[in-house]
This record gives structure tokens, sequence and C-alpha cells, in this order.
């Protein structure tokens, strides 16, 4: 291979990262007029993604806490919120027959939650 041919492969990747930095905020701003099911699934992904990367700073936190009773406890209560919410993700999304629709459900109802267990361990951190 020539050196000329080997610049546009290092330009590549640099390419792939810019469409992924302009394409996301797009996609987000979107999510207000999202009409068809797999757009609304992907909205709700990507709000449970964001919640989710939110969630593991503040828990890792509280993990890192000097009071190791604390520590302790928010383990053990995340893990078990962690299977009532995939239990609550099967429920909202139970019945429905359309399984893109079942998704959509799920999705939405795993964000909810995690939306809200992010205030609850903010809430846990601040005190």
């Amino acid at each position: 291979m020539t050196p000329g041919a080997i610049r546009p492969l290092r330009a590549f990747p640099a390419l792939l990262l810019l469409l992924a930095l302009f394409s996301g905020p797009t996609l987000a701003q979107d999510c207000d007029k999202a009409s068809s099911v797999p757009d609304m699934t992907e909205c709700a992904r990507l709000r449970l993604r964001a919640a989710e990367r939110e969630l593991g700073a503040v828990y890792g936190d509280l993990l890192d806490s000097e009071d190791k009773d604390l520590a302790q406890a928010v383990r053990a209560a995340q893990e078990a919120w962690m299977r009532w919410r995939e239990a609550e993700g099967k429920l909202a999304a139970s019945g429905v027959t359309d399984p893109g629709v079942a998704q959509l459900e799920r999705t939405r109802q795993e964000a909810r939650m995690t939306e809200e267990r992010l205030m609850d361990l903010k809430a846990l951190r601040g005190r």
C-alpha cells in the first residue's frame, strides 16, 4: 500500500467519530416529535441509557462512602431494586400483543423507574 493510500484509512475513524457526535443530538431533538413505535422505543432507550449512566455515577459515589454500613446497605438495596425494575418492566409489557409496542412499554417503564431511583440515590448521597 502506498503512503497516500494510508491517509484516507487513518481519517476513517475520525469521520465515524464526527458522525456519532453530530447524529446524537439530532435524534434527541427528534424525540419530541417521535411518532413511530421504533422511534419512540429508541428515544426511550436513550432516556434509559442517560439515566443509567448518571445512576451508575451516583451509586459509585455511595459505594465509595467512608460509611461502610451505608455502602453495604446501598449495594443490597440496589441489587433488590434492579430485580424489581426488571419485573416491573416485564409487567408493563405483559398482555401487549405487538412485540414492538411491548418493548416500548418495557423500556419506558424501566426509564421511569431509573429516573426515580436516581433521585432517591441523589437524596441519599446528599445527606
